[in-house]
């Protein structure tokens, strides 16, 4: 894994000075109080909660020291010279704190923090532009066992606070997220069938990209978005009740949030058939059903595919969004069979006068 690192001395004479500085100060390690947004395998979609970060992963960060307090020129020197360089941070003895070697907090100017997970991504820090970077990011292909890449950034915390804080980072997902839940949509209550799922994919997603950090956290720039892939969303056969319920079989029991969810690269939903267009199958089958007194037999797999091109607000994929999408199938269709009530029409009355016989002459008058 190919990280970026920056001048090493540079680096020690910092906690060299800051060290001594500190010692007057009596020195605390930097602490961290992370909590993640729907984290994976943690909240179930549809929940706004947020989550602590979990305590069996670990994230990276970068931090740096301002001596002289804050400082609205986006570009000062000290970016150029990192407090804390890529390092691990991880869950031990109840907090939150680098892995390996200890990190102390400055005795005065403020310190800007940059986080990010898992640590597997390439990252590097623009010291130009002030942005994080995380090249090739690739998700992985498979339900249940990619990655969901988080970010997070906090600026300006004092150094000279008593009690120093822990740093309170909120991770955002910078991935799109996709689940699915089905539901029997039939409203005819005399309608009896019953109607099994028995597949739902989605076709050409996108699955790796590069991303730069904005002004706003989690709100960067992807680019470099490739790797068509198609997730099998469920494969089985399932009874589809009224109520409508996330689409979930022992095959995803490790999936993104325990429902068969994914996560894929935000961006644009493609329109046209040479670029792939990201579409939606879902295969289903029909038990015997009775409408109308007649009984209709069993209707064995059918296969329907919808382009997801419309219904995506904005026709873009966005960052840290979840999209559910609500299948509904519905026997209704049934009361759309062309039937005939037929009638006769009375018979239109015409009278037709002025016939007199001639009865002695045995003709018209």
């Amino acid at each position: 894994m190919k990280k970026a690192f920056y001048l090493p001395i540079a680096f020690l004479a910092l906690a060299a000075c800051t060290r001594s500085e500190v010692a007057q100060d009596k020195a605390e390690a930097i602490g961290f109080r992370p909590n993640a947004l729907n984290t994976k395998a943690l909240i179930l979609p549809g929940s706004d909660e947020n989550a602590d970060f979990p305590q069996d992963q670990t994230f990276n960060v970068f931090a740096f020291a301002d001596l002289d307090g804050p400082n609205a020129d986006a570009y000062k020197t000290i970016y150029k010279t990192p407090l804390m360089n890529d390092v691990e941070i991880s869950y031990q003895n109840g907090d939150w704190k680098a892995t390996t070697g200890t990190y102390i907090w400055p005795a005065t100017g403020t310190v800007d923090f940059y986080a990010y997970h898992p640590g597997s991504i390439s990252a590097s820090f623009d010291s130009t532009a002030v942005k994080l970077n995380l090249s090739g990011v690739s998700l992985g292909s498979t339900v249940g066992s990619q990655i969901d890449p988080l970010v997070a950034g906090i600026g300006n915390q004092l150094a000279s606070a008593k009690p120093k804080p822990k740093v309170p980072l909120v991770f955002k997902h910078i991935a799109s997220q996709i689940a699915v839940t089905a539901y029997d949509a039939t409203k005819t209550t005399s309608l009896q069938g019953k109607i099994f799922i028995k597949g739902v994919k989605f076709l050409n997603m996108r699955t790796s990209g590069d991303y730069t950090e904005g002004t706003t956290i989690g709100a960067g720039e992807w680019t470099k978005v490739n790797g068509i892939t198609d997730f099998t969303s469920f494969s089985g056969k399932l009874l589809l009740d009224v109520t409508e319920s996330y689409l979930s079989d022992g095959a995803f029991s490790n999936a993104i949030d325990n429902s068969a969810a994914f996560v894929v690269i935000p961006g644009p939903v493609m329109t046209e058939a040479a670029d792939y267009p990201q579409t939606i199958e879902v295969k289903y089958e029909i038990g015997p059903y009775t409408i109308n007194g007649f009984n209709y037999p069993a209707t064995p797999e059918q296969t329907f595919t919808l382009k997801l091109s419309g219904l995506i607000g904005g026709n873009t994929f966005q960052n840290g969004k979840r999209y559910i999408f609500h299948i509904g199938i519905s026997l209704d269709g049934a009361n759309n069979e062309i039937m005939f009530s037929p009638t006769v029409d009375s018979w239109i009355n015409e009278d037709i006068n002025g016939i007199t016989i001639d009865a002695v002459n045995n003709g018209l008058m």
